[in-house]
């Protein structure tokens, strides 16, 4: 009886480390994803602050994209 108390521990132990093993990789992913979200984010904000710089410059200065053709014209 007491050998199967033990082995059942010895299996929790096991599964409990698997978990932990687990746990801590998803939290890795997690926190590198938190991270690249972040980057984005910047990169989205220096992108509008840009494009309200363009928007701002004199009419005269100021080109729209739409106003460009492709470059296959």
């Amino acid at each position: 009886m007491e050998d199967k108390f033990h082995q059942r521990i010895t299996e929790l132990e096991i599964s409990l480390a698997h978990l932990q093993r687990l746990f801590d990789q998803l939290n890795d992913v997690v926190t590198e994803e938190a991270s690249r979200s972040d980057r984005l984010q910047r990169e989205v904000q220096g992108l509008k602050d840009q494009l309200r710089t363009i928007k701002e410059k004199p009419s005269s200065e100021q080109r729209s994209p739409e106003d460009e053709k492709p470059p296959h014209y």
